[in-house]
């Protein structure tokens, strides 16, 4: 076994078909075959699923590649890390909840670091992006902290071996859209929510509260909406009375048809940095974080 069949397996299931996964591995097709059919003979077991269609992990496949992805993307660190051609400044990946203020840095970053190659902005759940930096995939993810998920979340952080960071502190607040009802109040309370609808972003597992990212207990609302991503909630709240629930840290609300609202009598949160512990923080990623410690400090002046 060597780091190349770990490659091509990746490829493989990246792509859905050997011959695609040949072609961006610049091998020749039956030298690829040959790669998998010497890998699955070593470790007795078959990794893929040959259709009309295209090749697919088996489930020992799916088992193996969950162990060698960690390994890759070591591999890439230390590539990146001590190759001669500045290969740390040839990549960038940062996983976080759903917040405007990823894109607005990233947005940044484009112009100050033109040697980048590519550049990944990865949004999504709690639970996949803590795995997405466990898994090196991202130098670094963005999650919020409160009373509410604490112990939880900081439990979950040191079984990954992952550290955090405190960037900064918010209040929580409803956002909704410019001819709500609520629009014309100053603040809201969570007895000024009841009779609304909310909108929530969905989780992997909504059993254990500390991996939601919304403010609010959706059990008190009576209708509630569960997407997964921040465009449709975006496109809902404009042309609804649903209410989401976020930190405020959102620069001009108003051209996405958008008002955010203090909730008052609430906790303020903490939005926190999370890294692979020990890892060695990339040009880009320095860059990056000091950004990051500006924009929120903003919203905190």
């Amino acid at each position: 076994m060597n780091i190349q069949q770990m490659r091509v397996v990746q490829s493989i299931a990246d792509h859905g078909s050997f011959r695609e996964a040949a072609k961006r591995l610049y091998l020749s097709q039956p030298s690829l075959s040959q790669s998998i059919k010497e890998l699955e003979l070593e470790l007795g077991v078959q990794l893929f699923e040959r259709t009309n269609q295209g090749a697919r992990l088996t489930a020992e496949g799916s088992e193996f590649l969950d162990y060698a992805q960690p390994i890759l993307s070591q591999v890439e660190l230390l590539e990146t890390r001590f190759s001669h051609k500045e290969a740390h400044n040839q990549a960038f990946s940062v996983a976080s909840q759903h917040y405007d203020f990823t894109a607005v840095i990233v947005s940044e970053l484009l112009t100050e670091f033109p040697e980048c190659r590519q550049f990944r902005l990865f949004e999504t759940t709690t639970l996949k992006v803590i795995t997405d930096v466990e898994q090196h995939r991202s130098e670094f993810g963005i999650l919020y902290l409160n009373d509410e998920n604490r112990a939880g979340m900081i439990r979950l952080l040191q079984g990954a071996q992952l550290t955090f960071e405190h960037i900064g502190t918010f209040r929580p607040h409803i956002f909704v859209r410019l001819g709500h009802p609520l629009a014309k109040r100053q603040t809201v309370t969570l007895a000024d929510l009841q009779g609304f609808s909310q909108a929530r972003f969905l989780q992997e597992d909504s059993r254990f509260s500390f991996f939601s990212e919304d403010l609010v207990d959706f059990a008190q609302s009576e209708q509630v909406v569960h997407v997964s991503d921040r465009g449709t909630i975006i496109g809902l709240l404009q042309q609804t009375d649903l209410y989401g629930t976020g930190s405020g840290i959102v620069k001009d609300p108003e051209k996405q048809g958008l008002l955010f609202l203090p909730l008052v009598d609430e906790a303020e949160g903490e939005i926190i940095l999370i890294k692979k512990r020990d890892r060695h923080i990339s040009p880009i990623g320095e860059a990056f974080l000091l950004k990051l410690r500006q924009h929120i400090a903003t919203f905190n002046a």
